[in-house]
């Protein structure tokens, strides 16, 4: 089972450095900030129960493609973070 505590505890180590950003296909391709791991990331720190359309297209648009998580200099689980989080968004919305 996923615990949402767990995931916002991982979110909020990102210091919002963007070193991910660049390494991400969909955030090179659309240039919006909630396609990006950074935004992503944001999304499930500040997570409250409740998700705007936007936010949760920029999370379900994740690829899992792992081209982040060698970039964060915080040693986030990036990929491994997003895929919970969306497993748990289908789960309970």
């Amino acid at each position: 089972m996923i615990v949402l505590e767990s995931l916002v505890a991982e979110a909020s180590k990102c210091q919002f450095c963007g070193f991910c950003e660049f390494a991400c296909p969909t955030y090179r391709a659309l240039r919006m900030r909630q396609f990006g791991p950074r935004g992503r990331i944001n999304i499930i720190k500040n997570f409250d129960g409740k998700i705007s359309e936007e936010a949760y297209r920029g999370v379900m648009t994740c690829l899992s493609c792992g081209a982040c998580d060698p970039q964060c200099p915080a040693g986030i689980k990036i990929t491994e973070t997003i895929k919970a989080f969306k497993a748990y968004l289908i789960r309970t919305i």
